[in-house]
This record gives structure tokens, C-alpha cells and sequence, in this order.
């Protein structure tokens, strides 16, 4: 299988989940793993079509992060250098938003990055809370995309601050 029927495969993966957590489905904790070993599996296939050079560089500086292009009741910022595939994720604090904990992510794939930067995994539930509403099955949700694509995909990764 090609690179472009793979990344159709993930793409056509990636909506049927949307429209299972739209339809107010709840996944089992099992399932959720199946789902992300799955994507670990294509994601992992793609990248290996993509280059055969290994990751490199080093983790970008907690100064460099960025605010997301949108409001999230979860994230506070992030940065993504796709030359190491490390991601730094700045969350919101219990006080302000700014004083929230800082994780770095190792060997997030380019397009999963993508995906998350997008928001594109809709929430499970509505609510609300002081940084921002979400409703569920509505994108664009950074909370819910790291959950499902960074979080549920079981990549490495250690509290900064």
C-alpha cells in the first residue's frame, strides 16, 4: 500500500470515529486502545514511507510556545518541531491560564500534529468551564484531539514544569 492510500486510510478512520462520538456513542477504554494502536500503526507506516532518517534535533524551548489558534478550555499553548516529532503542550492552570504544567510529547508523527493543530476530534461531552464551553461532537477541540491522538496514543512523555 502507498503513502497516499494510507494517509486516505487514516483520513476515512479519523471521520468514522468523528461521526461515532457525534452519535453520542461511548467507547470502552478497550476500544479506545484498539484505536490507538491502530493509529499508532499507520501513523508509525507513514512515516517510515515518508523518510528513512530517524528523528533528530532536540526539544524546542518552553519560551517558543505558541497560543492555539483558537480557544480551548484545555491547552494554553504548544509548539512542534517535525524534525525531532516533539511536541510541547502547555495546559491551563487551576488559577490562571498561564500557570498551568508543561509536557513534552516524543515521536508525535507530522500529520498527527496536523490533525491535533486542528482540533479536528470532537469532544464527548458538553461543558463548561472559566477558560472556554465545549460541546460535544463540535470541532474545532484541542482538549479533545490530545486526548484521542496524543494522549490515548501512548507517546512518551514527561512533565517539564
Amino acid at each position: 500500500m502507498d503513502i497516499n492510500a494510507l494517509e486516505t486510510l487514516l483520513r476515512d478512520f479519523l471521520q468514522a470515529i468523528q461521526l461515532v462520538i457525534e452519535s453520542g456513542e461511548q467507547l470502552s477504554d478497550e476500544f479506545q486502545g484498539q484505536i490507538a494502536q491502530t493509529l499508532q500503526l499507520l501513523t508509525d507506516r507513514i512515516e517510515r514511507l515518508r523518510t528513512d532518517q530517524g528523528p533528530t534535533g532536540g526539544m524546542p524551548p518552553i519560551e517558543e510556545l505558541e497560543p492555539g489558534p483558537f480557544p480551548s478550555s484545555n491547552v494554553n499553548s504548544f509548539k512542534y518541531d517535525p524534525k525531532s516529532q516533539r511536541l510541547l503542550v502547555k495546559f491551563h492552570g487551576k488559577d490562571t491560564a498561564d500557570n498551568g504544567p508543561t509536557y513534552g510529547y516524543e515521536g508525535i508523527p507530522e500529520f498527527i500534529f496536523d490533525i491535533f493543530r486542528r482540533g479536528a476530534i470532537g469532544p464527548k461531552t458538553t461543558g463548561r468551564n472559566k477558560y472556554h464551553a465545549w460541546y460535544k461532537g463540535v470541532t474545532p477541540s484541542l482538549g479533545a484531539s490530545m486526548n484521542a491522538l496524543i494522549k490515548a496514543g501512548g507517546y512518551a512523555y514527561q512533565r517539564l514544569s
